[in-house]
């Protein structure tokens, strides 16, 4: 019957390779539940709504808390809510160009980059990313960029939950398919999303008399061997498409934090902290359980007929019926466990526990152990081990999520005319990263390496020879892009003019006034002289 599928029509072999993908991924979901009981206990995969007690199984805070700030941290170092991206001259070009020239070609790349901006800034960008980030601290997280409704509302931003996606590769292990499986949309809300779509006769007239009767909708990102990619959305069983429509650009971000080769999807730092979050999360539970021993205790009973522990009341002030208390045998009720016990061996454990993970969740906040606080020295050293460790998957982010998701909204702009032309971003002709502080972390090694050379020229020629050595326009040009400096900031050239020759003349200026100064006791000692020689 899957022979006969993939030889039906359009709608049916899209139905199939669908199908494929979703079967590949019901692996991963495995992988991923536990990390949602053990770290996200409120999150709903499926989103089927279905009534669960998720947080009967945490009996420490330390996973999720830490996954929370992991996900503001992976925002805060690398999609920023306040600090816009960067284009600039490819490396293949500046090395044709001039520094003037590529100073002068930055500021136009830098221009059209200023204008884009602005459209990410409405709120929904930042809603969206950090929502891909929390789905990042577990494995994959997908940013779908839209066409807004309007001249007012350009572009919208949106992020698909990584339970409701599923994703394929092509031969060479780059993302070339993008499955959207929504499972909770009612009729009248498909038919809101496209009004203008292609529904039959029978669908419409079940929406009006079951509109809200939840189905199933795919909406498929997929590339053609052309490098343009293809959206198509149907039904789960029946009909035909019900929009298609094909885009120059990528227009889903899929972004792994880790990836294995060869694995479509990604594995986040819960995955990796998981077994030490199960860990704490057991003792803990062992220590309540230790605690609460030691608080009620264990008690025994002689079954005489004197004693009932299923009629007497538990609490203070409480009396029971007994004819006797004592005796040979013993009281009939007394405790049996022993009252102490060694719940600081437990803290040991768990504050060690606690320790790793929040260092695999990126949580490097100060915390008050009791010990010495760390030093200024030893905080910014854990940042620089941070952005080395991690410079894998860092780098990974800025191109599977800002390096798609600037194309795709600057094609959108495109298509409501308010940007005349499209750029293309291969890193090769024109690079384009964020500016933040992950990436300025990432370029201090190439930075700090110009700036010791710049040193040893000094030492070795002195500053007066160093023009010699060293191009003073490129060396400050690569230091400000070490430093991501906006290219804005530097001089045109009818500016540099002006900066001179006003430095020309405030120098003068004061060559004029020193020889002034200097001149001065002579000019007195002339003028008083005549008036000497007549006394």
């Amino acid at each position: 019957m899957a022979d006969l599928a993939v030889e039906g029509t359009p709608v049916e072999k899209q139905r199939a390779r669908s199908k494929q993908v979703w079967l590949n991924r019901a692996g991963w979901d495995s992988l991923y539940s536990e990390a949602y009981d053990y770290v996200l206990p409120n999150r709903r995969p499926g989103g089927t709504g279905k009534v669960k007690q998720p947080t009967q199984m945490i009996f420490d805070m330390t996973g999720p808390n830490s996954a929370m700030h992991c996900a503001g941290e992976i925002q805060r170092q690398m999609f920023p809510a306040s600090t816009p991206f960067i284009t600039e001259t490819g490396p293949l070009v500046a090395q044709q160009l001039k520094a003037a020239e590529k100073t002068a070609w930055d500021k136009k790349l830098q221009g059209i980059a200023s204008f884009v901006y602005p459209f990410m800034k409405t709120g929904d960008y930042d809603d969206a990313m950090h929502e891909a980030c929390t789905d990042l601290t577990v494995g994959t997280g997908v940013v779908l960029p839209l066409k807004g409704p309007s001249i007012n509302e350009p572009v919208r931003f949106c992020c698909i939950p990584q339970d409701e996606c599923a994703i394929a590769q092509d031969a060479f292990g780059r993302v070339n398919f993008a499955s959207w499986k929504r499972c909770n949309l009612g009729r009248e809300a498909i038919l809101e999303a496209w009004p203008q779509g292609n529904f039959s006769d029978e669908f419409r007239q079940t929406a009006k008399t079951k509109p809200y009767d939840e189905i199933t909708v795919y909406q498929d990102f997929y590339r053609l061997p052309d490098g343009r990619w293809r959206f198509c959305v149907y039904l789960e069983r029946d009909g035909d498409f019900i929009a298609q429509e094909t885009y120059r650009t990528q227009p889903v971000s899929v972004m792994r934090f880790y990836r294995w080769p060869g694995e479509p999807y990604g594995r986040g730092p819960v995955l990796f902290a998981l077994p030490t979050i199960k860990t704490v999360n057991k003792a803990q539970e062992l220590t309540l359980k230790a605690a609460a021993i030691q608080l009620l205790g264990i008690w025994g009973f002689r079954a005489g007929g004197t004693f009932n522990p299923d009629t007497v009341r538990l609490g203070p002030g409480e009396f029971w019926p007994m004819q006797s208390t004592g005796g040979l045998l013993g009281p009939d009720v007394q405790r049996l466990d022993p009252a102490g016990g060694r719940i600081d061996v437990a803290k040991m454990i768990i504050g060690d526990g606690q320790r790793q993970i929040r260092e695999a969740l990126l949580d490097t906040r100060l915390f008050d152990d009791g010990g010495t606080p760390p030093s200024a020295s030893e905080v910014a050293l854990i940042q620089a081990q941070n952005a080395k460790v991690h410079i894998g998957a860092y780098g990974r982010l800025n191109t599977e999520g800002t390096g798609v998701i600037v194309p795709r909204v600057m094609e959108i702009l495109n298509e409501w005319q308010l940007l005349p032309q499209l750029m293309s971003f291969n890193q090769l002709l024109v690079s384009m990263y964020i500016n933040s502080p992950m990436a300025a972390a990432l370029k201090a090694d190439e930075l700090q390496a110009s700036v010791n050379y710049y040193r040893l020229a000094v030492e070795t020629v002195g500053p007066e020879r160093v023009n010699e050595k060293i191009s003073i326009d490129r060396y400050l040009d690569r230091a400000r892009q070490g430093m991501l400096v906006p290219i804005d900031i530097v001089t045109t050239e009818e500016e540099e003019a002006a900066a001179v020759k006003a430095n020309a003349q405030r120098q003068a200026a004061a060559v004029a006034a020193e020889a002034a100064v200097k001149a001065a006791p002579q000019l007195v000692q002339a003028a008083t002289q005549p008036e000497q020689q007549a006394a």
